[in-house]
């Protein structure tokens, strides 16, 4: 990266919020708003100058970058095209038939002008390289129209269609990159600084209820025209790494989901253009979700396929494997859109699944007032998006929610107070700081010894017995951070330091367990629901049993043996008791006994699943193995991985406290 071209992104960025904050008043002036009413929900009128001030501020910034821009005239020629054509659809309403017919003539100028051309679509098993030949040009004009409406049916949500358009421009980077091309990551991160700046009026913030801006036509139709030109020629670099199947993948949901309407509309005898209120983001509203958690919802799914698109192109995975992940993508996406009402059902017994309001609040406990729940919140999600990769924000997560819940006014001591097994973990930190401190040990040496101990996790854990959904939250971030540092992992580059490319050693072997106990849980409940058809039931046993191999595949094929004869697990016991002390092994018996004994008493009460106990029993049963096949807790994130496992249990037997405390009062 040069010094110009950060110049430029930066420039891009503030341009845009310029651009939005001038042009606002002449909007209103002009009627260039977005008035509530019919299937808009929206409380008031809104501009729709946000794609024109995105489009400015691209335009002005890309002159700075050290690139030549001649060969990117049909590029500057289409977005002004489809950005004038949107500013009068927007002003004065155009049928969608004539707006369908002007793109597709201006798509044909385009290609025509010498724009990129899909040649190809990578190989496919028995086949090999698929070319496109004289189906090139009719193909490209389908898939140019068809992505730039696809991604203006998305632009429903306050900030999704440009947070969407970040999440594909900063994929399209890295596969230009890793094909050793400069031109398309030059154009396209200055194109995403520019959304950026137009998504600090777009995005819902704490600071800020609803959106103050909005793309329009304009806007989201060009830039899905400068999303799909620049994936069509990263598809075409001559030395790319990541094959278009794999590109397809940064692209997959806006096109499924445009694709699946389209057909339920025409089994419905509908038009293909009819309007409705059909789309992912309208059934998570309905399902209880607000406008930031459905945005929110929708980017993690697709920055996840993001990551296994390119990670798994760039291993070398068959285009034909790629192909048919995304053909079950397509069909689980159909029918879970076609069935919206059990689609309803299933979301909203997922968002209520604690039980009923006033056995809820007495589960959560006393409420986090809102600044402390804030700083609980992103120190967890700090803690698992960064912990596979090695940072030094992950014991920063854990500081956050220590500090939150610590402070006076949370309620934590009083909890803690009550939980004799807590008191064990009091009595075997102080006995491992002892210990440490007379042996001369390091900081580390010590914090590892309280993070055995479980000390450093009893906040966590109380936070979590309070908010519970988040486990699951959790466990999905973690997936993802894993994922993608198993790619960082695989890259021989140069790109920064061992520490900054993941975890490694034992530290990442428990890591890589820690979502097992949750596959279980979900393969259980799946398993159970079996007598309602495989189309309920089987989609997420299979999502857990792919998972659960992927997970176990990672941890055997990992670089750190696991001691597994009877001889190298006695000399590991040995080095735990070397390390603990006589008096330390006994206390973590007593304090391993103390968070087993409240899952037995859980198994067996009415409203508690069965499967979620059993997560928690193989959780307990990975933290045992730990501590019989090897230290846990080595180096920094060796003791973070551990308080993480613990920090579940604590949460279990928090919770058991509080549903005992709940039934005595109903009795």
């Amino acid at each position: 990266m040069t010094a110009s071209m950060a110049t430029a992104w930066l420039v891009a960025m503030g341009l845009a919020v310029l651009g939005v904050v001038a042009l606002r008043p002449p909007a209103a002036a002009l009627g260039l708003v977005d008035k509530p009413g019919g299937r808009k929900v929206h409380a008031r009128a809104v501009p729709l100058i946000g794609g024109v001030a995105v489009l400015l501020a691209f335009g002005l910034a890309s002159l700075l970058l050290p690139i030549p821009l001649r060969a990117y005239g049909a590029l500057y020629a289409g977005l002004a095209v489809l950005a004038v054509s949107g500013l009068i659809d927007d002003a004065i309403g155009l049928s969608a038939r004539w707006r369908l017919l002007a793109q597709l003539v201006m798509a044909t100028l385009v290609l025509v002008a010498g724009g990129p051309t899909l040649a190809d679509i990578g190989h496919l098993p028995g086949v090999g390289l698929v070319q496109l030949g004289a189906l090139a040009g009719p193909i490209t004009v389908v898939a140019i129209v068809g992505f730039v409406n696809s991604l203006n049916m998305m632009d429903g949500a306050d900030g999704l269609a440009g947070g969407a358009a970040v999440l594909i421009l900063v994929g399209l980077s890295i596969a230009a990159w890793l094909a050793g091309n400069v031109m398309v990551p030059a154009l396209a991160l200055t194109l995403a600084a520019a959304v950026l700046g137009f998504l600090v009026f777009n995005l819902r913030a704490p600071w800020r209820r609803r959106a103050s801006v909005f793309l329009g036509d304009g806007g989201s139709l060009a830039l899905g025209f400068a999303l799909i030109w620049l994936a069509l020629e990263t598809a075409a670099l001559p030395g790319r790494v990541i094959s278009p199947m794999g590109i397809a993948w940064l692209l997959a949901l806006p096109v499924v989901e445009t694709l699946n309407l389209i057909v339920r509309r025409l089994m419905r005898g509908q038009s293909p253009f009819h309007p409705d209120r059909e789309h992912l983001h309208h059934i998570l509203r309905r399902a209880g979700f607000s406008v930031g958690q459905t945005t929110a919802l929708i980017l993690g799914v697709m920055g996840l396929m993001a990551v296994v698109g390119l990670e798994a192109s760039r291993r070398g995975v068959a285009d034909g494997w790629l192909w048919l992940g995304l053909v079950i993508f397509g069909v689980m996406h159909f029918v879970f859109t076609d069935r919206g009402w059990r689609s309803l059902l299933a979301l909203r017994r997922l968002r209520d699944w604690q039980g009923t309001m006033r056995r809820r609040e007495g589960l959560r406990g006393v409420p986090l007032t809102p600044w402390r729940h804030r700083l609980a919140l992103g120190g967890f999600y700090l803690l698992v998006a960064t912990l596979p990769f090695a940072l030094n924000t992950a014991p920063l997560g854990v500081a956050m929610v220590a500090l939150a819940v610590v402070l006076p006014g949370a309620r934590f001591a009083r909890t803690v107070a009550r939980e004799w097994w807590a008191w064990v973990m009091f009595a075997l930190a102080a006995w491992a700081l002892w210990r440490g401190i007379g042996m001369g040990g390091s900081v580390v040496t010590l914090w590892n010894g309280v993070a055995l101990s479980g000390l450093a996790a009893l906040p966590l854990g109380w936070w979590l017995a309070s908010s519970p959904r988040h486990v699951l939250g959790g466990a999905g971030v973690l997936m993802v951070a894993l994922i993608a540092s198993a790619g960082l992992l695989g890259l021989d580059n140069g790109l920064g330091s061992e520490a900054a490319r993941g975890l490694n050693g034992p530290a990442r072997l428990m890591l890589l367990a820690l979502p097992l106990p949750l596959c279980l849980g979900l393969l259980m409940r799946q398993i159970q629901r079996a007598d309602r058809g495989w189309l309920q039931a089987g989609p997420l046993a299979v999502l857990a049993l792919i998972t659960a191999a992927a997970l176990v595949a990672g941890v055997v094929t990992a670089p750190t043996p696991l001691p597994m004869t009877v001889a190298q697990v006695r000399v590991e016991l040995q080095s735990l008791v070397q390390l603990t002390g006589i008096t330390g092994a006994a206390l973590l018996v007593a304090l391993l006994a103390g968070l087993i004994r409240p899952l037995g008493w859980l198994w067996g009460v009415r409203g508690v699943p069965q499967y979620a106990v059993t997560s928690l029993a193989a959780l307990m049963a990975l933290v045992v193995a730990s501590l019989l096949i090897g230290l846990p807790c080595q180096g920094v994130e060796g003791g973070l991985v551990f308080s993480l496992a613990m920090a579940v249990l604590c949460m279990a037997a928090i919770q058991a406290r509080r549903w005992q405390r709940s039934n005595a009062e109903r009795d």
